[in-house]
């Protein structure tokens, strides 16, 4: 672009003020001077002198004026790039605004009004919807606190366009209603958002209503209202295309797109959105060719370097934006239309590359798990698209692509996280860390209190909902901007996975590999056994999640199984067909996904039970051990670090004597494993919160005989001890480098599902914080089965150095045991456990040290013989 040429044009009288302000040490001047420079003439090519001023900053604010006018400055370069869409920018000038008002707290700015509603908006527009609603919830309590009507119903409306975007369209409505009764003069925006959430609802009526009435509002009192109109052009366009009037559809997108290009202030990313619907309404009218002539021009508008000639953009030309995610996911739908479905597939990967530069921006999980379930959407058309290439043509490389596509949407979270700590290693020691660490435990305590507040419902305390909230958000603020002065973490996690070197590792381990992808259309299978890959579907996807629901259900009781195990045994062979539609040898190592995460793979059947001794019934785990793992990524990378010499035990046997949650065998457990391992054991009132907190990073063993919840609506998961409970938000803002992590507790597997990412429970908490392997249960566990089975698992853990082969060992020993009555030989007795990590669970020093003391001992029995040898003689 020519514009860019500005720095070398500048007049010379403006450079001139500038380093006179510089060798004065003016620091307000110098930035109000170029503020000033930009504000006579506010055009994209002009942009550069903000960052201009920011490289040529010699020192940052010291003093209050200096700030203020740092704040100012970032507002109105947040406000510009906004204006010319680049909302990642945009997000990075509020938030550095932001955290210097939180500082001084500047009377004389609004900082509600050019700061936050902005930076709330810019947030929604990137998808970051956690980010969004805290901000919103922030600016909204505060202007409660000051009563400013005004600035209250634009809370109230942004945080309506939040639920909408995250499928909240009730408690959406009934914030529109709550912003209605202040009667502040937003009735149009009210009325617009109104019939966008009964349009999403279905209620087509209703939504018309509500844009007729948004429309003659605006058209009456908003001056400027090309933006305001064209969006309710677009929804009254909508309600038209569920109508099937596609003709009138059309006609309400172009009277849209007219009021737009006559508007100068009209942004190109909201011009673009309205092409976008042009483009889909004429796909809807089968028009595939056309549509994808006109999502062509919504590329231009966002993407002004894309060559005429140029079907899709490079991958650099990509960026955090939605709309560029509307326009692939149109073209591909587009192309299948057209049965072009390698075209379709390479327009899918660019909205995938979209969602990676999205997810960079994002500073809560909670976003990248709402992400996760538009990705997996994408994702299943990608192996429904890969399937049909691969049956017409047998080539291979389909199956390649469609397994990487599925690999690509597990566990993302969990994922960047551990390769956030990897990143971070390289930085350990330096002060930066130690502070990032400080922030993160602060944050997950404040998360904690927040969480436990919050359940007090109308008992809660709205001042200290309140006050933890505004520390939440500035810790998370102070996290993101370490974290960028650290470079982009994640990068590497968003390299697809190495297939090669996973055969590899396949191969060495002696395993098969089954990892499966729950759609909502289908069921994806994937085998892997160190040399080919095979994939499976099954469209059958209801009746899979019905004899899944009704097999898992069986789990629920102990009396169940018992009761009907005629029943148990043909859901259980029957889901055994299902989920593995050849056979397969070796351990096993599963790679669940949605429903499948609560199935406990070793209780299936292979084969018509012989009789009702449940010892005798061939269960999966007397041909293959079974072991679980996130990913397939996890697997391929051992993300642990190896810092103990030994595996000593630290134990938390609380036992909650004299109450209702006596755990009575507790103390058998905790005898069984002493036997075997060294550690410090704590139980009774020495096995408290602060002394896990104390103690947890020196062990490479940690296990938790005790009590745990999986959460509920508004509940994180927890685990007892016993003073207090450790709460999932304090897990996630631990550092561990736990080696093996026993949580002999209920349920502790179990937490609210999230498409891709898994149960948000109790262990996937401990592995962000990064224990390296995992024990958990699946259901509520029995008080004496457990103390059998732990005892087994410790003994067989010390004789061979494989954890997930320990388990299967104590699985088999309790099945075998004569001493356990029959009935307590269902599986709802010894398959609760389950172990999620490498196969090799013992650390590599344990390892390497294992290995020098078999080459000692070997060094010694030469020397012994030798000496024999020659003495003899």
């Amino acid at each position: 672009m020519t514009g860019f040429s500005g720095p070398v044009a500048a007049k010379q009288p403006f450079q001139q003020r500038i380093e006179a302000l510089i060798k004065q040490d003016s620091l307000d001047a110098f930035i109000y001077t170029y503020l000033d420079e930009f504000l006579k003439d506010p055009v994209y090519e002009r942009l550069y002198l903000f960052d201009e001023a920011s490289n040529k900053q010699w020192r940052e604010p010291r003093s209050a004026h200096e700030y203020l006018a740092s704040t100012i400055f970032l507002c109105n370069k947040g406000y510009y790039n906004l204006r010319f869409s680049q909302v990642d920018e945009a997000v990075s000038a509020y938030e550095s605004a932001w955290s210097y008002d939180q500082q001084f707290d500047f009377s004389d700015f609004d900082i509600i009004e050019y700061c936050l509603k902005p930076l709330g908006n810019a947030y929604s527009m990137l998808g970051d919807y956690a980010s969004a609603e805290n901000t919103i919830k922030s600016y909204l309590l505060e202007a409660q606190k000051r009563g400013l009507k005004d600035q209250q119903t634009s809370a109230l409306i942004n945080l309506s366009i939040v639920y909408h975007d995250t499928g909240k369209n009730k408690e959406a409505i009934e914030v529109l209603n709550t912003a209605q009764e202040n009667n502040s003069g937003r009735s149009g925006l009210i009325y617009s958002n109104l019939a966008k959430n009964y349009l999403t609802l279905g209620e087509y009526n209703i939504a018309q209503r509500y844009a007729m009435k948004a429309a003659e509002v605006i058209e009456a009192e908003t001056p400027n209202q090309a933006g305001y109109l064209g969006n309710i052009y677009n929804i009254l366009s909508s309600i038209r295309l569920k109508a099937r009037d596609t003709v009138e559809a059309l006609n309400f997108l172009r009277k849209s797109r007219s009021l737009m290009e006559a508007d100068p202030m009209v942004k190109s990313r909201e011009y673009a959105k309205v092409i976008v619907q042009e483009a889909s309404v004429l796909y809807a009218m089968g028009n595939s060719e056309a549509s994808i002539k006109i999502y062509r021009q919504a590329l231009r508008q966002l993407i002004p370097l894309l060559g005429e000639g140029q079907l899709l953009p490079s991958e650099d030309m990509l960026y955090a934006e939605n709309t560029l995610k509307e326009v692939f996911d149109g073209m591909a739908a587009a192309f299948v239309s057209l049965d072009s479905l390698d075209q379709a597939i390479n327009c899918y990967k660019k909205s995938f590359t979209v969602e990676e530069r999205l997810k960079e921006t994002y500073t809560y999980d909670d976003s990248k798990y709402l992400q996760q379930g538009e990705n997996r959407w994408r994702a299943e058309q990608v192996l429904d698209l890969c399937y049909r290439l691969f049956s017409l043509s047998k080539d291979s490389r389909y199956v390649q692509e469609a397994f990487i596509v599925a690999e690509r949407t597990k566990s993302v979270a969990l994922r960047d996280r551990l390769y956030n700590r990897k990143a971070l290693e390289k930085f350990a020691g330096d002060s930066v860390l130690i502070r990032r660490q400080r922030l993160a435990r602060g944050k997950a305590q404040v998360e904690a209190a927040l969480a436990q507040e919050q359940l007090k419902g109308r008992k809660a305390d709205l001042r200290t909902i309140e006050h933890l909230m505004d520390r939440k958000n500035r810790l998370a603020m102070s996290l993101k901007g370490l974290d960028k002065g650290m470079s982009r973490l994640t990068r590497e996690s968003h390299r697809d996975i190495d297939l090669d070197s996973l055969q590899q590792k396949i191969k060495d381990d002696k395993l098969t590999l089954v990892e499966y992808f729950f759609g909502a259309e289908a069921l994806y299978t994937f085998a892997l056994n160190g040399s080919s890959i095979t994939m499976y579907k099954n469209k059958q996807i209801k009746q899979v999640k019905k004899i899944v629901g009704q097999y898992t259900a069986l789990f629920t009781d102990e009396v169940k199984i018992n009761a009907a195990p005629d029943v148990f045994a043909e859901l259980s062979q029957t889901l055994f067909g299902i989920l593995f539609p050849a056979r397969v040898n070796n351990t096993l190592l599963i790679v669940p996904d949605g429903l499948l995460n609560f199935v406990p793979f070793e209780a299936l059947l292979t084969a018509k039970p012989p009789s009702a001794d449940y010892s005798q019934w061939p269960w999966l785990i007397n041909s293959n051990p079974v072991f679980y793992q996130y990913s397939g990524t996890l697997y391929l990378h051992d993300f642990g670090q190896d810092r103990f010499a030994d595996d000593k035990v630290l134990g938390f046997f609380p036992r909650f004597a004299d109450s209702e949650r006596f755990l009575k065998y507790s103390k058998n457990e905790l005898e069984g494993i002493r036997k075997h391992f060294d550690g410090n054991f704590l139980s009774d009132e020495k096995a408290t919160k602060q002394a896990f907190f104390n103690h947890a990073s020196d062990y490479s063993i940690i296990h938790l005989s005790t009590h745990a919840k999986p959460g509920g609506l508004y509940e994180p998961p927890s685990v007892a001890f016993v003073d207090s409970a450790l709460h999932l938000p304090e897990v996630l803002g631990l550092n561990l480098h736990t080696q093996l992590l026993v949580l002999g507790a209920c349920e502790t597997g179990i937490g609210k599902l999230y498409k891709g990412e898994g149960p948000l429970s109790l262990a996937s908490g401990f592995s962000h914080a990064g224990v390296k392997n995992i024990v958990l249960s699946l259901w509520e566990v029995n008080d004496l089965s457990t103390s059998w089975l732990m005892t087994d698992f410790y003994k067989s853990y010390e004789e061979q150095p494989k954890a997930h082969m320990a388990l299967h060992q104590a699985k088999l020993a309790y099945l075998q045991n004569d001493e356990i009555a029959m009935d307590k030989k269902s599986p709802y007795y010894w398959a609760s456990f389950v172990y999620y990590g490498q196969s090799e669970a013992k650390d590599a020093v344990r390892a390497s040290g294992y290995g020098m003391h078999m080459i000692f001992v070997a060094v010694a029995l030469i020397v012994m013989v030798l000496y024999l040898y020659y003495r003899r003689r």
